[in-house]
């Protein structure tokens, strides 16, 4: 308990990294895009809402570099610091899915999109389904991006720049190949036509096994990475 404790007061001295510039950005970019949404009379619609999703996956692959070394020169244990770090992450990304609840719905029901017909955080697709269907998506997408982060860092931690490199050498390879075959083969129109027919819910909830993984790809190269 007491490493935890040590784990998130590391942590919460990056408070502003994890809770307020996050939240800058987004209000900064809803408020461009509600000038630009001004001197449109149609529905403007918007991928604003991308940038906080952009914003976690970069602080999961820095977050690494800031507090790793603090915490192990503190001889606290990796395996805790792994821990610490995975319930906080938890934290902020369900904090930050339930916080964009509200903002959906003033957008939609109270506002009419801001009183500028503005699309920000109701997106449709992405923001069909019932409010708890709305959250879990934002959970295991932010979720999901702070894992793709954090186990990318991790890679450089335990092998430095040469495995990084040999990891974006095998994404690039492997998604390459993927597309080949998808083409080779036309299995294009099939699998278009099947996500067609998935919620967004049911194709969001397929990254969390997936965030899974990656979480424990970064447990396994922690336990074995150098400071």
């Amino acid at each position: 308990m007491n490493a935890m404790t040590g784990i998130f007061k590391i942590h919460l001295k990056y408070k502003n990294y994890w809770f307020t510039l996050p939240w800058c950005i987004l209000l900064l970019n809803f408020s461009i895009n509600w000038t630009i949404g001004y001197f449109f009379e149609e529905e403007f619609y918007t991928g604003g809402l991308s940038s906080i999703y952009v914003y976690i996956f970069i602080m999961g692959t820095i977050l690494l570099h800031q507090t790793f070394p603090f915490a192990i020169g503190l001889s606290i244990r990796r395996t805790d610091y792994y821990w610490g770090t995975a319930a906080i992450s938890v934290i902020v990304t369900l904090l930050s899915s339930i916080l964009l609840m509200p903002l959906s719905i003033i957008e939609t029901k109270f506002t009419e999109g801001w009183g500028v017909s503005l699309h920000y955080f109701n997106l449709p697709y992405l923001s069909d389904g019932s409010i708890l269907e709305q959250m879990w998506i934002s959970f295991v997408l932010l979720l999901f991006f702070f894992y793709l982060g954090f186990v990318t860092a991790s890679v450089h931690r335990r092998y430095g720049k040469i495995g990084l490199l040999l990891l974006s050498v095998a994404a690039f390879l492997a998604s390459s190949l993927g597309i080949f075959l998808m083409s080779y083969y036309k299995w294009w129109g099939s699998l278009f036509t099947s996500m067609a027919d998935l919620s967004a819910f049911q194709i969001a909830s397929w990254t969390f096994p997936i965030t899974l993984i990656l979480a424990g790809i970064s447990y396994l190269l922690l336990r074995r990475s150098t400071v």
